[in-house]
């Protein structure tokens, strides 16, 4: 392996990015879902808000739009961590999202934070997967 793919791996792994992610991985994360896999927003069970986000993105856009009550009732059933990790594949952001607490009193503000940042990062890396593939 040149210095180079080195270098930028070496990058990769102190910016707390996974070696592991492909090329492909990461536009699966950053893709678009199908509406049967769209993520469904609740205020309780049975309570629907009629939001519902198909990407990474449109999610993160969305936890501006409903309620903390949402918010905090599908950040305690792990709601978006597991759809996040089952569905988008972004096993980091859903390890992420979990150490997030309901009590906290800028929920909105914070699991926004998480999003947009992990969408960055993701973006920020396609030159490098780019570069070494």
């Amino acid at each position: 392996m040149s210095v180079t793919k080195l270098s930028r791996k070496r990058k990769e792994s102190e910016n707390g990015l996974e070696r592991s992610l492909s090329k492909e991985d990461v536009s699966k994360i950053l893709g678009t879902v199908n509406y049967e896999k769209a993520f469904y927003f609740y205020e309780g069970i049975a309570k629907p808000t009629g939001e519902f986000a198909v990407s990474l993105s449109d999610f993160c856009n969305k936890i501006n739009a409903v309620s903390p009550e949402c918010l905090a009732f599908h950040l305690k059933r792990g709601d978006f961590q597991k759809w996040i990790n089952a569905v988008i594949g972004d096993v980091e952001l859903a390890r992420r999202m979990s150490k997030i607490k309901v009590k906290d009193n800028a929920l909105r503000s914070t699991l926004h934070a998480f999003v947009s940042s992990r969408i960055k990062e993701l973006k920020e890396t396609w030159p490098i997967l780019l570069a070494l593939h």
